[in-house]
């Protein structure tokens, strides 16, 4: 008997399985905790970029929804969201959070860098959050991935405190 068949199935099933276990929950996670204004900045980690620091201002919404700015872009359609269920905490995958969303306007106007979506991964721990910063375009340079877009802007180490 070949387990190789057996073997392919099971890691077969296993990579449908995975990011539904993963994320399972997508709803308003939003606690009273992390409703308000709240601001920080993020460094600008690709090496196109002149620019170093991207600041982040955001409204969290009880109901789920975010406005603001990131960079020099509005944020448009933001949602609040869990990124991760129970497996992905387990095993230490992805964050606890995310914020997604469009982008209207350039993200960095002095060089002309604009891209059409956003992704901020955050954790929220001790009243603050804490996490990055990705744009939508490919993840290769020199390559458009989307039309019109070129590489990713991805920024590190943001930090977003509770601003009156």
């Amino acid at each position: 008997m070949k387990k190789t068949p057996h073997i392919t199935r099971l890691i077969a099933t296993l990579a449908i399985l995975l990011p539904a276990l993963t994320s399972w929950a997508t709803e308003s996670v939003v606690t009273p905790a992390m409703v308000g204004h709240w601001e920080g900045n993020a460094r600008i980690i690709v090496s196109w970029c002149h620019q170093t620091n991207l600041p982040v201002k955001v409204d969290i919404h009880a109901d789920g929804s975010v406005t603001g700015t990131v960079g020099d872009a509005k944020l448009t359609e933001g949602r609040f969201e869990s990124n991760r269920g129970w497996l992905g905490r387990k095993l230490n995958l992805y964050s606890d959070y995310i914020i997604t969303g469009g982008l209207d306007g350039a993200i960095v106007a002095a060089e002309g860098i604009t891209r059409s979506s956003v992704k901020m991964p955050l954790n929220f721990s001790g009243g603050t959050f804490a996490g990055g910063v990705n744009t939508s375009g490919s993840g290769f340079e020199g390559f458009d991935g989307k039309k019109g877009e070129g590489t990713w802007l991805a920024a590190a180490f943001l930090k977003l405190t509770r601003s009156p």
